[in-house]
């Protein structure tokens, strides 16, 4: 096996099969819309990003800009603030052809594609720049080639005082368009990006809520695309591992707060960016599951035998644990019930 191909695979277990579209109907139309923008011209991947690449190139269509409305408000429904129960399909939406300033927060929401970890808390402090982060992408221009690939799709919901939203929806694969009520911008890593890290300084002067116990934890839920979350700040975890071989019957075992400890020191000492591939039997892959105090969900996979734990897919770092920790996942792989 390759070193790409090693890459391609781990990545791929960030990146679940995309959810299911509401109805068949909706579905159907959806990917209608987008097939009429989109012409396949040649076969291609890659295993340089967080995608599952299923190959192909594509060229892009041009945007349908619509102007501002009286309000530069959508249509949205009044008292929205949290997440749409189903993603918003923005290319149909009409409204202004931007992020109006003065929203009061913005959420990262689940969008089309593959499933990312939603955080709980909205950001608060400076919403505008996500916006402008918006706003300021440029427009795809004629015969633009984009791969065609799979990969996680998103959505910012911004909050008004007047009770109103507006919804940027990115997906950072393709061409990583940013849509807003139907104009298309490219550069959807730009935006989401900024929202990680704005809400990560806003945490950082905040108090988490109370910490989650273990039994939040659900080995049985795939793996999403991480967000904020990050396996160095796991505050309650579970080691999970199949009960045989490619059953999907997954036994646990919890983690004790000083063994916890003892796995993030060890953690933190023994993890190596952009790591390369090493072969080995697979066999029982353990995965480590948990919750930081945030409640952003963990989810890593060993990726030979009790070692080379996949931490971050953006840097391609590796976790290879030292003889202490080793010796503790093996007791909790023994553990599991």
């Amino acid at each position: 096996m390759s070193d790409e191909q090693w890459l391609r695979e781990g990545l791929s277990e960030a990146v679940p099969a995309p959810p299911a579209a509401p109805d068949r109907a909706a579905g159907a139309r959806v990917k209608a819309r987008r097939a009429r923008r989109t012409t396949i011209l040649a076969a291609g991947c890659t295993a340089a990003s967080v995608v599952l690449v299923a190959g192909g190139m594509a060229l892009l269509g041009g945007s349908r800009a619509t102007p501002d409305g009286a309000t530069d408000r959508g249509p949205t429904a009044p008292g929205v603030t949290g997440c749409p129960a189903e993603p918003v399909d923005t290319r149909t939406q009409a409204g202004p052809d931007h992020i109006p300033d003065g929203a009061i927060s913005v959420r990262l929401c689940r969008g089309f594609g593959g499933a990312i970890e939603v955080p709980d808390d909205a950001l608060v402090s400076g919403v505008d720049e996500i916006a402008a982060a918006i706003n300021g992408l440029a427009a795809p221009g004629p015969n633009v080639l984009c791969t065609g690939e799979l990969g996680p799709g998103y959505q910012l919901v911004f909050a008004y005082a007047d009770g109103t939203t507006q919804v940027a929806a990115g997906e950072l694969y393709g061409c990583r368009p940013v849509v807003v009520n139907g104009t298309e911008r490219l550069g959807a890593d730009a935006p989401w990006k900024r929202f990680i890290d704005l809400l990560r300084a806003q945490r950082s002067g905040a108090t988490p809520p109370a910490t989650l116990d273990h039994t939040a934890i659900d080995c049985d839920q795939a793996g999403r695309v991480p967000t904020l979350g990050r396996p160095q700040e796991l505050a309650v975890a579970a080691i999970c591992v199949e009960d045989t071989l490619n059953s999907g019957v997954w036994l646990r075992a919890d983690i004790s707060s000083a063994d916890l400890a003892t796995l993030l020191t060890d953690m933190a000492a023994n993890t190596e960016r952009n790591a390369a591939y090493v072969d080995c039997d697979p066999g029982r892959l353990p995965r480590i599951v948990g919750f930081t105090s945030w409640g952003d969900r963990i989810d890593i996979r060993a990726g030979c035998g009790n070692g080379r734990f996949a931490t971050d897919p953006d840097d391609h770092s590796v976790w290879s644990p030292g003889p202490e920790a080793a010796a503790i996942i093996d007791r909790l792989v023994g553990e599991a019930r």
